[in-house]
């Protein structure tokens, strides 16, 4: 250990395996203090035996194999996120590239909130943008019409 990080996660894993240890040995303690010791514990394993009696070897045999391709399914997630998040990015940067410079900016200019104030939310937008760009609308109309 040279660095206080080091030092801190080392104590850390030893606190963790301590309480750890001490949580399953009150479990055990408070168990073998029971008239009837690890009762449900073999009431449910014994049901688990009956269930897979009355379902059968192949119904079993899938359900583990199930089991067992979860983790390399979970692992090819996990693997292919990246991929994904690249491909999302590039399709919102360089997909809108031929409506111009709108694709990198246009981005840009969404993901920035000036003026952001935590305790309000518009989620429909600000009402008073809506109400200047109707102002604006009706000032052009009026200058058409003139």
């Amino acid at each position: 250990m040279h660095t206080l990080t080091d030092f801190m996660t080392h104590i850390k894993g030893v606190e963790y395996l301590i309480s750890v240890l001490a949580i399953t040995g009150f479990v055990f303690f408070v168990e073998i203090l029971k008239p009837k010791p690890f009762r449900t514990l073999k009431e449910s394993i014994n049901e688990d035996v009956e269930h897979i009696r009355k379902e059968g070897k192949e119904n079993t045999m899938r359900t583990l194999k199930r089991l067992a391709t979860a983790p390399f399914i979970g692992l090819f997630y996990v693997f292919s996120l990246p991929f994904v998040f690249a491909y999302a990015v590039g399709r919102e940067c360089f997909g809108r590239a031929a409506e111009g410079l709108e694709g990198a900016f246009g981005l840009a200019g969404r993901s920035f909130a000036f003026g952001w104030r935590p305790l309000e939310s518009y989620l429909g937008g600000k009402k008073d943008k809506k109400e200047k760009s109707k102002a604006k609308i009706d000032e052009k109309k009026d200058e058409k019409e003139a």
